[in-house]
């Protein structure tokens, strides 16, 4: 192939990658809500601000604001839970525990967590039986960072609201509840920025959504390049590879390498060694 051709074909190959770095367009798809019946389920509302100046107690009946209990100006997750609840609550919890223990972030100073009682007739006592049962289970800088678990307990007016920005519907059948099983990851100012159904959750699709609720007040420089490259996938309940930022990194990449092919082929052409013969 001649140089002129050469030089063509990397012009094309520059013009290819180009397009790779705008945004494919692609349908949207939406995670179909939990949902048990219309008055009980988890009915998400992603980018809804909750109120963290809702007052509730804590196990030692100490009463402060949400924003109070939380670790200031950085994440929080919320576990709505009861805690005289037969099976599934201390499912919830067991499975906090186990995403805090092997969580790579640092409970206390990256981000709190807060399981609040939706029974209003729960009381600092019942809060604190069930710290007691559960905290002892946190282990190395999750056991370090105990104290930002809290268990809160509330009057029916601040549950009621607290829940219902949530998107949390429970309905009370007897002494115990009708309810499903989420965490919410709420930015550092209180809004909603990712749900978690179930009762395992990854340490690996946590962190990514705490640091990407963070703000950019946590994580490393390579937590937001992955960002970049991960996106939550609601039909999954985790982050998967985004191709849309995978495309611009890759043409990124491409236009560097082609780049560097351009300009180790025209060092190379008879001009330019002409030019360099008679200077």
């Amino acid at each position: 192939m001649s140089l002129s051709r050469m030089s063509w074909a990397c012009f094309g190959a520059l013009l290819g990658a180009l397009m790779t770095l705008y945004p494919l367009k692609a349908p949207a798809v939406e995670r179909p809500e939990e949902v048990i019946n219309k008055e009980v389920g988890v009915f998400t509302q992603l980018g809804a601000r909750v109120d963290l100046g809702r007052v509730f107690s804590d196990r030692r009946g100490v009463k402060k604001t949400l924003r109070e209990f939380a670790v200031a100006d950085k994440p929080l997750i919320i576990v709505p839970v009861y805690y005289k609840c037969p099976r599934m609550c201390g499912l919830i919890l067991d499975g906090v525990i186990t995403m805090l223990n092997q969580q790579t972030l640092k409970l206390g100073s990256d981000f709190s967590v807060l399981a609040v009682s939706f029974d209003p007739l729960e009381t600092a006592a019942d809060a604190d039986a069930s710290w007691s049962k559960f905290n002892e289970r946190l282990i190395g800088d999750a056991a370090r960072g105990g104290e930002a678990f809290r268990f809160l307990v509330g009057s029916d007016e601040d549950i009621i609201g607290l829940m219902r920005e949530l998107g949390f519907k429970y309905l009370r059948e007897g002494k115990d509840f009708a309810h499903s099983a989420a965490v919410m990851i709420l930015t550092p100012t209180g809004e909603i920025s990712q749900y978690f159904t179930g009762i395992q959750f990854s340490p690996w699709d946590v962190r990514l959504s705490l640091i990407e609720a963070s703000q950019g007040k946590i994580g490393s420089a390579m937590d937001h390049l992955l960002l970049y490259c991960f996106r939550f996938d609601p039909l999954q309940g985790r982050y998967t590879w985004a191709v849309e930022g995978m495309l611009r990194v890759g043409g990124v990449l491409t236009l560097l390498g082609l780049a560097l092919v351009y300009f180790f082929f025209a060092r190379k052409r008879p001009g330019h060694a002409k030019a360099k013969v008679s200077n």
